[in-house]
């Protein structure tokens, strides 16, 4: 990959990172709000499937943000490399595999975490279905 190829996707991993950020800071306003009574209670099912939802937002975050410190990290110190060699930065890179595992790893965990928050979803509407019949 070119060097301006590089820099494209770590720029796509920080507007990502900024776009959920804002998301989330008004997702968290509005459950603060929502929550502002002590009578709210919910089954068990609902209040592991929000943890769910709230650790999927979180590995959301991280997914980007791991992603794009990483890469930045690898890019500076492939172009400080070929300053020292040829006293320019562009060029061409072979992006190693092991900079995308941790970008990798929190986007499996995202997703394992919002299955796993509609499963006790689903769960919920399971047991209320039965209690009906």
């Amino acid at each position: 990959m070119t060097g301006k190829e590089l820099w494209e996707q770590y720029q796509h991993y920080t507007q990502d990172l900024t776009e959920h950020s804002r998301k989330l800071a008004f997702g968290g306003a509005a459950i603060c709000w929502f929550f502002k009574s002590d009578k709210i209670t919910f089954p068990p099912a609902i209040y592991w499937s929000l943890a769910f939802v709230v650790a999927f937002f979180i590995c959301d975050v991280l997914h980007y943000l791991a992603g794009a410190l990483v890469l930045r990290g690898w890019i500076l110190a492939q172009e400080k490399m070929l300053w020292k060699a040829k006293k320019t930065i562009e060029g061409d890179f072979l992006k190693p595999t092991w900079v995308d595992i941790p970008a990798f790893t929190f986007f499996v965990l995202k997703s394992l975490f919002l299955i796993t928050s509609f499963l006790c979803l689903g769960y919920e509407f399971y047991v209320r279905l039965k209690e009906n019949h």
